[in-house]
């Protein structure tokens, strides 16, 4: 009996012994996990909204993961936010539901006005009210969904037209003199004279004479994307197979789909080697190429993208706020998110309408002057008519576009651009969809970098193929297509300029006119000896450092234990008065 009461409790010993080991590995395991990645800034926020995403290159596909925010909360929880914020303001007597009296407060459950209708629910005592399921389904409406993909090809026009500027003597190739003129050839296209050159300046020009056009010119619009689908995204893998299947046999290979057969196993359940039609369903078990964290509202300051993991390299190195550049094998993607008030947006929006429709200027629009505009003839006139008196002043119109502006504010529009080979997004190397003058006095060193077949001249198809993916919050446009209420398809320009934070001292900030972030002799107000001092690099424009630095000489002058400036020259060579009468 104890010698089977021993061996009992030796097995019991050996069982915990294994037991414990096991769990201190566990555990180092964890905490080695926890500290070979810390928590930091760049960690998405808790309940951002997780999706993956193919990109459909045209040699294979990349697998992006985006962490999406709006605010630092999910687009679901901000939509829940702003409805618990509405209800609280609507609902007079917190009874959690709104009467139809509570209701019609908010443009959002006003209906078109039906005086017999209203006066028959009286007579029978009938009293409709809206339950809050009620109010999340009119949301979900107005809203629709809470991530929307768009896609603009135009770029990718704009950019062949950029090579061919470049490409002087039409033999296919820049050569390395057509390189060198590349500044002259760009400053020629500065159409509006600010010393910066953008996209639309390479857009084709209207074959119409501008005297015979009507109205202000019809602009390129995104469109659904192709380019890039959900992996949630039901026919996902019928266009793979429609994009990539070379052979038909409704099946992807390896050379087709061009993936590693490493990664390819990831996803080949039946282990053949190729991907069919079910396991291409299951395209988000694949491994990242690219993981971010998006929040297309600014929050204390903070960056609106980060990069949290890349197969990739960082071409941009990481040197501009909400811009990340990542170069692969077979692509260069760009990264970037656009800040936008999407009141204010949407506001310019109604007010230009306004203004166009209030025909005899008397500051309000009767339904005669909306009879043009079929969206008003659907009961919107009656939506923003709070007071029913006929008559739509600006305060209503403001009202409307705040109720019904908010819960598409609570939306993320992910549009991506085909920007082609990359001539003008290359050359634009801060991002800002605008090439200023730096960034054309080093055009040839730019395009030299652009060489990949290592023959001399640089041709059309030489450069990885670019995109570009941008994150901006979604906007309401009240007269947008009828049919389309939620998350309009927005009339925009080919490539919309992205206004850069402001760099160096005010008096700076104010003489750069441009906002490029450098002052030309032409933006510079003071005399030629004063820029020539400033300019300590010679290179014809001031930059914020060379700035600060002239601030800096004029605090040593008021030093009496500072004499000369740190560069050896005089601290009062460079005092320059600046239009707000202070002396730099």
């Amino acid at each position: 009996m104890n010698r089977a009461t021993n061996k009992l409790v030796r097995v019991m010993r050996e069982r915990v012994c294994r037991s414990v080991a096991l769990s201190v590995l566990v555990l180092t395991s964890v905490v080695l996990t926890f500290a070979a990645r810390p928590l930091s800034a760049a960690d998405p926020a808790p309940t951002a909204e997780v999706r993956d995403v193919i990109l459909m290159l045209d040699n294979g596909p990349l697998h992006l993961r985006i962490h999406v925010a709006v605010g630092g909360m999910s687009p679901l929880d901000a939509r829940r936010a702003s409805l618990d914020r509405l209800l609280k303001t609507l609902d007079a007597d917190g009874d959690g539901k709104l009467s139809q009296k509570e209701a019609e407060r908010s443009p959002l459950f006003r209906e078109k006005q039906r005086p017999k209708a209203d006066a028959f629910l009286q007579k029978i005592g009938a009293s409709p009210t809206f339950s809050r399921r009620d109010m999340e389904q009119r949301f979900e409406r107005f809203g629709g969904e809470t991530i929307v993909y768009r896609q603009n090809a135009s770029t990718s026009e704009s950019d062949n037209a950029v090579f061919k500027m470049l490409d002087a003597n039409k033999d296919g190739v820049v050569d390395s003199i057509e390189m060198l003129d590349a500044v002259d050839l760009l400053l020629a296209r500065d159409s509006d004279d600010d010393e910066c050159v953008t996209l639309d300046d390479f857009a084709p020009r209207p074959t119409t004479p501008a005297a015979a056009q009507v109205g202000p010119p019809r602009q390129s619009s995104a469109t659904v994307a192709e380019l890039l689908r959900d992996t949630n995204q039901t026919l996902l893998p019928q266009q793979l197979l429609l994009k990539y299947d070379k052979d038909r046999n409704r099946k992807l290979s390896t050379v087709e789909f061009g993936w590693t057969s490493e990664r390819l196993a990831t996803c080949d359940t039946d282990g053949d080697g190729q991907l069919n039609l079910k396991e291409l369903g299951g395209l988000q078990k694949s491994p990242v190429d690219i993981e971010l964290a998006v929040d297309v509202v600014r929050k204390d300051g903070q960056s609106m993208l980060r990069t949290l993991a890349s197969a990739g390299n960082r071409s941009d190195g990481d040197r501009y706020p909400d811009l990340a550049t990542i170069s692969l094998p077979t692509a260069v993607v760009t990264f970037s998110t656009r800040e936008v008030d999407p009141y204010e947006a949407s506001m310019m929006i109604a007010l230009r309408t306004f203004n166009e429709l209030d025909m005899d200027n008397n500051g309000y629009l009767d339904k005669d002057e909306t009879m043009s505009r079929e969206r008003f003839g659907r009961g919107l006139f009656d939506q923003i008519d709070a007071d029913g008196d006929g008559k739509i002043f600006g305060e209503e119109m403001k009202e409307f576009i705040r109720a019904r502006g908010e819960p598409v504010a609570t939306t993320c529009q992910i549009t991506v651009f085909d920007d082609g080979a990359g001539f003008f997004s290359t050359l634009d190397s801060n991002g800002d969809r605008r090439i200023s003058m730096r960034e054309m006095r080093y055009a040839d060193k730019t395009l030299a970098k652009m060489e990949r077949d290592d023959k001399p001249g640089l041709g059309e198809q030489e450069p990885a193929r670019r995109y570009r993916i941008e994150f901006v919050r979604g906007v309401f446009n009240p007269f947008g297509t009828p049919d389309r209420a939620a998350n309009p398809r927005m009339p925009q320009t080919v490539v919309a300029t992205v206004k850069p934070r402001p760099v160096g001292p005010v008096w700076f900030q104010r003489w750069d006119r441009n906002n490029d972030g450098d002052i030309t002799w032409r933006e510079f107000l003071g005399p030629r000896d004063a820029f020539e001092q400033l300019d300590a690099d010679r290179d014809e424009l001031i930059d914020p450092k060379e700035a600060e630095a002239a601030v800096t000489a004029k605090s040593e002058t008021r030093n009496p234990k500072s004499e000369t400036s740190t560069n050896g020259r005089s601290p009062n060579a460079a005092r320059v008065k600046t239009g707000d009468g202070l002396e730099h």
